[in-house]
C-alpha cells in the first residue's frame, strides 16, 4: 500500500514532465485569442457609434423616441451583423466539439440580441434627453 501511495505522485510527475510546455506557443495563442476577441469588440463599439450617429441625425424627425431609435437600429443592421459574424468566428475558434460549436452559435445569437436591446434602451432615453435639452432656453 505504501508503495502505491509513493508511486502515484511519481507517476503524475512523470506524466507532466513528458509533455512539452510550449510556453512560447501558449503565449502566441493567447495573444492571437486576445486579438480575435478585440476584433468583435471593436465592431460592437462601431455599431454603438453608428446607432448614436443615426439617432443624432434624426433628432428633429417627427415621431416618438422609440421610432427614432428603431430607425437608427435598422440603419446600422449591417454593422450588427458584422459584429455577430466576428463574435461567432471568435467563439468557433475556441470550441472543438460539435456541442461547443452549437453553444458558440447560441452565445453569438444572445450577444447580438443583447447588444441590439441595450442599444435600443439607450437610444430611446438619449433621444428623449436630447429633445428635452433642445427645447430648453
Amino acid at each position: 500500500m505504501k508503495k502505491i501511495l509513493t508511486a502515484l505522485p511519481l507517476a503524475f510527475l512523470a506524466a507532466c514532465a513528458s509533455h512539452p510546455s510550449g510556453s512560447s506557443n501558449d503565449a502566441a495563442g493567447t495573444a492571437a485569442a486576445a486579438g480575435d476577441s478585440s476584433g468583435w469588440q471593436a465592431l460592437r463599439a462601431k455599431y454603438m457609434d453608428c446607432v448614436k450617429q443615426k439617432a443624432d441625425d434624426n433628432l428633429s424627425a417627427k415621431g416618438q423616441s422609440k421610432d427614432v431609435a428603431n430607425a437608427a437600429l435598422a440603419a446600422c443592421q449591417s454593422d450588427l451583423d458584422a459584429m455577430h459574424d466576428s463574435f461567432r468566428t471568435y467563439l468557433d475558434g475556441q470550441m472543438s466539439s460539435s456541442h461547443g460549436k452549437n453553444s458558440a452559435r447560441q452565445a453569438a445569437e444572445r450577444v447580438t440580441t443583447d447588444t441590439r436591446e441595450k442599444a435600443r434602451a439607450y437610444l430611446v432615453r438619449y433621444v428623449e434627453r436630447e429633445r428635452y435639452a433642445a427645447r430648453q432656453p
